[in-house]
C-alpha cells in the first residue's frame, strides 16, 4: 500500500513546509518587513485552498512526499520555485517575474483513442507541427521564467516515445517536476524506467470507470482498461509517482461508483487521484454534461471524507481542484497555470482555448498579457 501520512504526522509535515516557506521568504526578499508581509497575505489563500480542497494528507513514493498531484514534490528545487511563485503574488519583489506553478504542454495530436470528453478533439491525429526541438525550446522559455511542474500531454504522449525521453532527458528535472499524462497506451515496464531514470516525476493515467467494459466504451477502444492496469503496475514498479486521471460525468456521480473507484486504486496499489469535472468542449461541444449542483454535492462529499475521516487514511490523495476555483477564482490564463497546445500555442488552459500568442516566436508575457484580454473563462 502507498506510505500515507496522515493525522499528527501531516501536521509535523505542515509545520516543516511552513518554516521552508519563511526561510525562502527571507532569503528572497531584501527587507524582514516584505517577508513577513508576503508570508502574512500568503497564509489565508493557502488557508483557503486547504480547507476547500480538504488537503489533510500526502503520500510518500521512494524518497519523495506528494500533498497533491498537481504540486511539487516537497522539499524540491520545483517546490521553492511554486513558493517563490506564490509569495511574489503576495509581494511583488521589484524586476522578478512570479513564474507559474504549472503548465499542461500536448507533445502530439496523434492518438488511437475516440475519448468521449476528448478537449483536443478537433486536433487530434492531424499533421504534427511541433518537433522535439520545438517543444524543448519552449520548457526552455518557461523554465527560465520559472515554473514549477510540467505535464506532457497530448493525443497520447507515447506516441512519440523516442521524442518524449529525449524532451525529458535534455529538460532541467531538478527545477521543475515532470509528469507524463497518458492513457497507459504502451507505457511497458522498459519504457517507465527508462523516462524515470531521465528525470520523470510520475505517471497521471487516465482510467473513467471501475468497470472495464465501461472505461472502454468511454475510451472508444476495446483493451483501454487493461492497457491503463498495466500502464500503472510498470509505472509502480520504476519507482514514478503513480496517478489516475478521473473525468466524473453525470452518470458516474453517485457514491457507489465513486467508492469503487476509489476501492479499485487502492488495490492497485495508485498514490494519487485526480478529479476533473467534464466541459462542453472538444468532443463533449455543445453537449449538456456539466455536473449539476446535486452532482457536486455528491462529489465533494466524497472528497471531504476520503481525505478526512480516520477510515479512509488508506485511500489515495486526491487532488480536486474544483471546489477552490468555485471560490477563488480560476488559476489558469497565466495566473498560475496555462496551456500550450500542439502547435505550441497559448491558452487560458485546455477548457478555455483561445489563440493568445505562440509559445516558440513570442514571449510568454506577452501571451499571458493577451490571456487578460481575451475574455474570461466560460464557467469561472
Amino acid at each position: 500500500m502507498p506510505a500515507n501520512i496522515t493525522g499528527w504526522r501531516f501536521r509535523l509535515l505542515e509545520l516543516k513546509m511552513f518554516f521552508r516557506l519563511a526561510k525562502i521568504a527571507f532569503d528572497m526578499y531584501p527587507r524582514q518587513a516584505d517577508a513577513w508581509r508576503a508570508l502574512r497575505r500568503h497564509i489565508p489563500v493557502h488557508l483557503a485552498y486547504r480547507q476547500a480542497c480538504h488537503l489533510t494528507k500526502a503520500v510518500r513514493v521512494g524518497e519523495r512526499v506528494f500533498t497533491q498531484l498537481s504540486f511539487p514534490h516537497i522539499d524540491s528545487a520545483a517546490m521553492k520555485v511554486m513558493a517563490a511563485g506564490e509569495l511574489q503574488k503576495s509581494v511583488p519583489v521589484a524586476g522578478r517575474h512570479p513564474g507559474l506553478n504549472k503548465i499542461l504542454l500536448a507533445v502530439t495530436k496523434k492518438c488511437s483513442l475516440q475519448c468521449a470528453h476528448c478537449f483536443e478533439w478537433e486536433a487530434l491525429n492531424g499533421r504534427e507541427s511541433l518537433s522535439a526541438a520545438d517543444i524543448l525550446h519552449i520548457i526552455r522559455k518557461f523554465q527560465a521564467d520559472g515554473v514549477a511542474t510540467i505535464e506532457l500531454s497530448g493525443g497520447e504522449p507515447l506516441n512519440r516515445y523516442d521524442d518524449l525521453l529525449r524532451i525529458v532527458q535534455e529538460s532541467d528535472t531538478e527545477q521543475t517536476d515532470f509528469w507524463l499524462i497518458t492513457s497507459g497506451f504502451r507505457l511497458t515496464a522498459q519504457r517507465a524506467l527508462d523516462l524515470r531514470e531521465a528525470g520523470l516525476v510520475g505517471a497521471a493515467i487516465s482510467l473513467d470507470h471501475w468497470d472495464a467494459g465501461a472505461h472502454d466504451r468511454f475510451r472508444g477502444m476495446e483493451g483501454s482498461f487493461e492497457w491503463a492496469r498495466q500502464a500503472v503496475q510498470n509505472a509502480k514498479a520504476a519507482g514514478l509517482a503513480v496517478g489516475l486521471a478521473l473525468t466524473v460525468v453525470r452518470e458516474f456521480c453517485t457514491p457507489e461508483h465513486l467508492w469503487r473507484y476509489a476501492q479499485l486504486a487502492r488495490e492497485w496499489g495508485v498514490h494519487l487521484i485526480r478529479i476533473l469535472e467534464p466541459q462542453p468542449v472538444g468532443h463533449f461541444a455543445g453537449q449538456d454534461v456539466l455536473l449539476r449542483p446535486a452532482d457536486i454535492a455528491v462529489l465533494e462529499e466524497f472528497v471531504r471524507k476520503i481525505q478526512r475521516e480516520r477510515a479512509c487514511r488508506n485511500f489515495p490523495v486526491v487532488d480536486y481542484y474544483a471546489p477552490h476555483q468555485r471560490q477563488a477564482g480560476c488559476s489558469g490564463a497565466g495566473k498560475r497555470f496555462l496551456y500550450v497546445d500542439t502547435d505550441g500555442d497559448m491558452h487560458a488552459c485546455p477548457f478555455c482555448q483561445k489563440k493568445c500568442g505562440s509559445a516558440i516566436t513570442e514571449k510568454i508575457s506577452v501571451g499571458i498579457a493577451n490571456m487578460a484580454t481575451a475574455g474570461g473563462c466560460h464557467i469561472y
